[in-house]
């Protein structure tokens, strides 16, 4: 009897324990999501967040977007580093093709306003101040002519979105802040994201596309690519899905003569990102549509400070 009571008095105890835990948790994460939690500042938040984005759209139609670029430099590296050069170049090529796919994409389905590519380590010198010699061409080269003119600009790549941990941070310690929410969901072709990394928040529409074009087929794809003298030869097939879709019990098109194949998850083809990047354009243009672009003389002081 004593040992069942001791067990139970354990067992209330672990549960007030874990009770106050989670409290403690759940009170942190209010105080840094207030601005979602806090009922009394639901309607501040609500406009606030209503003007930020009306700016926000108006000033991306005159401004540029910059899509980022993995380089994927540690893991090359680190097969390198343990004599595996065939992984190595191997990753090299899929880096490329999947790239390629993403420029592409973009330059065919993006017509919002302005666009610029880059690699992601150069992100530090765009939000430095750099306009120039950061940018690449449709060979994926830095190509020091291009010259970003554009003042306002917001970036965006292939990546998770997440369960905030922050709301709307100002400009002056934007820099020193980082988002510490965890995935909320699977891999969406397009994520906007401000020039200090946040990811934007609605109204303003910065998804574009789930994770992968819903079709039948669910398998690897095939790219086919020449690989001499450390130069890659890729060429795009843009109805590769559509055309499977359509047929399901015909195989691929044959690897070309003089070519290799390299199987690529479905979700990095250049239709599926396609996808995405026609939905965000199309997004973006209705939410511009349905903008009235705010007066700078009648914006609330408070609220400048998040407009950047």
């Amino acid at each position: 009897m004593d040992l069942l009571l001791n067990k139970r008095i354990a067992f209330l105890l672990c549960f007030i324990v874990s009770v106050f835990f989670i409290t403690a948790q759940e009170g942190n994460e209010y105080q840094n999501t207030k601005d979602y939690k806090d009922p009394k500042q639901f309607e501040k938040f609500r406009k606030r967040r209503n003007v930020i984005a009306a700016w926000q759209i108006n000033q991306l139609k005159d401004g540029a977007l910059v899509v980022k670029l993995k380089t994927n430099i540690k893991q090359i590296d680190a097969f390198n580093s343990h004599g595996e050069k065939d992984k190595a170049v191997e990753k090299i090529i899929e880096t490329y093709i999947v790239n390629k796919n993403i420029m592409m994409a973009y330059l065919d389905n993006f017509k919002f306003c302005k666009i610029y590519f880059i690699y992601s380590n150069s992100n530090d010198s765009l939000l430095k101040g750099a306009r120039t010699g950061i940018f690449l061409d449709t060979n994926l080269a830095i190509d020091p002519t291009i010259n970003m003119t554009e003042k306002f600009y917001l970036v965006a790549e292939k990546d998770f979105t997440y369960n905030s941990s922050i709301g709307f941070v100002k400009e002056d310690s934007a820099r020193f802040v980082r988002e510490k929410g965890n995935p909320s969901g699977g891999m969406y072709d397009v994520v906007m994201k401000n020039k200090y990394g946040h990811q934007l928040k609605r109204p303003f529409p910065y998804l574009g596309g789930f994770g992968k074009k819903m079709i039948g087929y669910l398998g690897p794809i095939p790219m086919y690519y020449k690989y001499t003298d450390n130069k890659i030869t890729y060429a795009i097939d843009k109805t590769q899905l559509f055309d499977r879709q359509q047929a399901p019990s015909k195989n691929f098109k044959p690897q070309p003569a003089g070519f290799k194949t390299l199987m690529l998850h479905k979700g990095d083809v250049y239709e599926s990102i396609s996808f995405g990047v026609q939905q965000l354009n199309d997004n973006l243009k209705q939410f511009y549509q349905g903008s009235t672009k705010p007066e700078e003389d009648k914006i609330d002081p408070e609220i400048k400070p998040f407009l950047y």
